[in-house]
């Protein structure tokens, strides 16, 4: 039994100089996403089988931050110590530990077999995905398995019954063409229509004669115009080789001459020269003040002021304009308040009309005023009655009913009582139709419409239109508070930015711009009182800070003098003058550029390339040239195709025994085709005998498989499968009342019986050699009492296996009491 008992990384992916221990049975290496799990599981398949090469480098894991590669890793096989070391390109050396006996290498393929690299790979190592590599859980699949990786001695006979195999496809295919034996059979089908053609296939010699001769000619005059075509080509290809010095020299031809003058450049160098010394000098002086204050605390504030005093005399310079921005900012920020508060207290007294501000609204709104005031207009044109003023119908109705009911007017007062009660009715039709109700109804929808209450008389919607619109104008007016004061706002922060590169003395904040004009204040207040303050201490100070103001002065001074050297020479500042003088430099290596690459190119080829205005023109006319080429030459060999069957054609004319020549043709074939039909039986039966072979001894294995499977199987699904059995050639698992094909199983439940059936091959097969068991997080998917169960299934395989259980679950640090855990970070 071997198993894993240190490992010593010197450098592998992500690990340096790192060490791990393992013990006997169920090891747990833990670790989050990244942590290296994958890396120590690559880095112990590379010290057991070597390392990838280097035309694998993502499979190397090579490491960024040191030069060296591998590790060493001690092995405990047979109660001895091993250690395999693997340093880099170096060979592989294996060393007793008791004794420091060096071993043979060849002693560890000793333990490992009869497993190679892939072999173990498919045996002894997965992840959640490797669970899922036998697809369709057949009969054959684990055929397969057990062939690969359990029968002992098999690789032979399966690499002769590929060859056999592949032999026996080179020979013939049922539907290829390429291998012998088919063209051997297509070219027969075709002797054998020749054969029944050759009595009657006599065309006329003359017209075929004719025909040669001008498809002769054709084929002459298309060659002399393929070898123009070819001739064409490699000028134009010549010249697209040839373009990018012709770009080049375009270039250098287009570049802008500059006018200074060598005394420009000469003052210039000087006055450069001598300003970057006087930086260096200011950069020293600067350096050596920053250190003079006593205090620490005094030292950081002055030294970062010092080593950036430029920026902060040009800020400074800026700081009354800073402080009266803000003081609008403040006064704009207090009118938006009021402003708010006039809004927010119109609101508050009128909470009803805040539905008549919403956008929606203003159609509506003006429709209303629109109405009212046409009702308006209206009444002042047809005044309406007033009270006083009695209708003579009313009247005179009044009176014939009272006075046929008072006086004794006998029969006349019913005349008289009839007649008033029409006067009455005729004054109430008359009132009636001249009500406006069909107005009252369509005020009623417009103020609903408007967000009003439907009852309001006119009088009152217009005063609740009045306050509507001052409800308007104060929320306008606070609109136009906000915008004013993020306009200053974003003019005071224009001021305040530059001072972010001192972020760690100058906390500024786009969200708190007074505190942060208030800091900036403090800041300048701070520095002045310290810079006063260690002038005052000691003359050392004082005399560096004049060395500092001289070397700034002489700085200006030279800065200035180089800008009115780039006014004299009609630049704009000093950084356009130096980019004249380099300019100016590169004119000269330009015109030894330019003889050198005239040089390169001919008067001809210059000549030609003018034609073209892009590099894109000139691949179309060379593109065009291929396509006529390509043309052309297909012509050609059209041609040639029908010269070559024109003269087969004249050739089986002219021919005697053509029919005999074509059947001894046949016969030969039929004997040729014979002879390759036997050596491809011979190997596809020979290959066919293995495979049957490999079958059989491995179909004697798959019962004592599927018996552990079940086990295992049963114990991960808490007994709820009871059996692992095959339907034909097809895997089926049963519980105790009905069975379940494999696609019909959830996808954790596939998992499962994966791993079931992988563990079985491993107790089945690993006996040969029992090797250390690797599984990287393979129980994603399992629920809490599946899981537990797939626990104690491997701590009974860790009884005779070594298992490492790769993990980032929690829960394996607390449930897994007889395991020995690794915590990666």
């Amino acid at each position: 039994m071997m198993q894993i008992k240190r490992l010593e990384i010197a450098g592998f992916g992500k690990f340096q100089q790192q060490q791990f221990e393992f013990g006997d049975g169920l090891q747990v290496i833990y670790g989050l996403n990244e942590s290296g799990k994958s890396t120590m599981r690559a880095f112990i398949l590379g010290m057991l089988f070597g390392f990838p090469s280097r035309r694998h480098p993502l499979e190397r894991h090579e490491p960024q931050g040191t030069n060296q590669y591998g590790g060493s890793m001690e092995l405990v096989v047979d109660e001895t110590t091993y250690r395999l070391t693997r340093l880099g390109d170096q060979p592989a050396t294996l060393v007793n530990v008791q004794t420091q006996a060096a071993q043979p290498l060849a002693l560890l393929d000793k333990w490992l077999a009869p497993y190679d690299r892939d072999q173990y790979l498919r045996l002894f190592t997965f992840n959640q995905a490797e669970l899922t590599a036998l697809k369709t859980m057949r009969a054959s699949d684990l055929n397969v398995q057990l062939q690969q990786v359990g029968l002992v001695g098999s690789a032979p006979w399966r690499e002769t019954a590929t060859t056999l195999r592949t032999d026996a496809e080179a020979l013939y295919k049922p539907r290829g063409r390429k291998p012998r034996l088919n063209q051997a059979l297509q070219h027969y089908r075709m002797l054998t229509e020749q054969v029944k053609a050759a009595k009657q296939r006599y065309p006329e010699y003359e017209t075929l004669q004719n025909r040669l001769l001008d498809l002769q000619a054709q084929r002459t005059s298309t060659q002399r115009d393929l070898t123009k075509l070819d001739h064409g080509q490699q000028q134009l290809a010549n010249l697209r080789n040839q373009w990018p010095v012709y770009q080049q020299l375009q270039q250098l031809q287009a570049t802008n001459m500059t006018t200074l003058t060598t005394a420009t450049r000469t003052r210039y160098q000087q006055l450069s020269q001598q300003r970057t010394e006087l930086q260096h000098a200011l950069a020293s002086a600067r350096q050596q003040l920053s250190q003079q204050p006593v205090d620490t605390q005094s030292q950081g504030l002055v030294g970062f002021y010092v080593q950036h005093q430029d920026q902060f005399d040009q800020l400074e310079a800026q700081l009354p304009t800073l402080q009266q921005t803000l003081g609008q900012y403040q006064t704009l920020t207090q009118q938006g308040s009021a402003a708010k508060a006039d809004f927010q207290a119109q609101s508050n007294a009128h909470p009803e009309l805040l539905g008549c501000l919403s956008p929606h609204k203003q159609v509506a709104i003006e429709t209303l005023k629109a109405t009212l005031a046409a009702t308006a207009n209206t009444r002042r044109q047809h005044p309406t009655p007033t009270s006083s003023s009695l209708d003579w119908r009313l009247v005179g109705g009044a009176i014939g009913i009272v006075a046929g009911l008072l006086l004794p007017l006998g029969g006349f007062k019913w005349i008289l009582m009839l007649a008033g009660v029409a006067l009455l009715g005729w004054f109430g039709m008359t009132r009636s139709q001249g009500k406006p109700v069909q107005a009252t109804d369509h005020l009623s929808d417009q103020l609903v419409a408007a967000g009003l209450a439907p009852d309001l008389t006119a009088s009152e919607a217009l005063q609740q239109l009045e306050l509507v619109a001052a409800l308007h104008r104060a929320q306008a007016a606070v609109t136009t508070a906000d915008q004013a004061l993020a306009t200053q706002a974003a003019k005071l922060w224009q001021l305040i930015q530059p001072y972010q590169f001192a972020a760690g003395w100058i906390p500024v904040d786009q969200d708190h711009l007074t505190t942060s004009v208030t800091r900036i204040a403090q800041f300048y207040d701070q520095v002045h009182q310290v810079m006063q303050q260690q002038t005052m201490s000691g003359p050392d100070f004082a005399f560096v800070q004049r060395q500092v103001q001289q070397l700034t002065q002489q700085v200006r001074d030279l800065t200035e003098q180089l800008q009115a050297l780039a006014t004299t020479n009609g630049l704009a500042d000093v950084d356009a003058l130096t980019q004249a003088v380099s300019d100016a430099e590169k004119q000269t290596a330009n015109a030894t550029s330019r003889q050198q690459l005239q040089q390169q190119l001919s008067s001809a080829e210059l000549s030609a390339l003018k034609q073209y205005t892009s590099l894109e023109a000139l691949q179309a006319v060379l593109a065009e040239r291929r396509q006529q080429r390509t043309q052309t030459a297909q012509q050609l060999t059209q041609l040639a195709t029908d010269i070559a069957t024109a003269q087969a054609q004249l050739q089986e004319l002219t021919a005697d025994g053509q029919y005999a020549t074509l059947r001894q043709q046949q016969a030969d074939l039929q004997t040729e085709i014979t002879v390759m039909a036997r050596q491809w039986l011979t190997r596809q039966l020979g290959a066919n005998w293995i495979d049957t072979a490999l079958q059989a001894l491995t179909q004697q294995q798959l019962p004592t498989v599927l018996a552990a499977a079940t086990t295992i199987f049963a114990q991960l699904t808490a007994q709820r499968y009871n059996k692992i059995d095959l339907d034909g050639d097809e895997m089926v698992v049963k519980t105790a009342t009905t069975q379940f094909m494999v696609a019909e199983l959830s996808t954790a439940t596939k998992e499962q019986l994966y791993l079931a059936l992988r563990l079985a091959l491993i107790n089945h097969l690993g006996q040969a050699a029992q090797l250390p068991l690797m599984i990287d997080d393979g129980l994603v998917n399992f629920d809490e009492q599946r899981k537990q169960a797939a626990w104690q299934v491997l701590a009974a395989v860790a009884q005779h296996h070594q298992v490492l259980y790769f993990t980032n679950e929690t829960a394996a640090l607390t449930q897994l009491k007889t395991a020995t855990v690794q915590q990666l970070t």
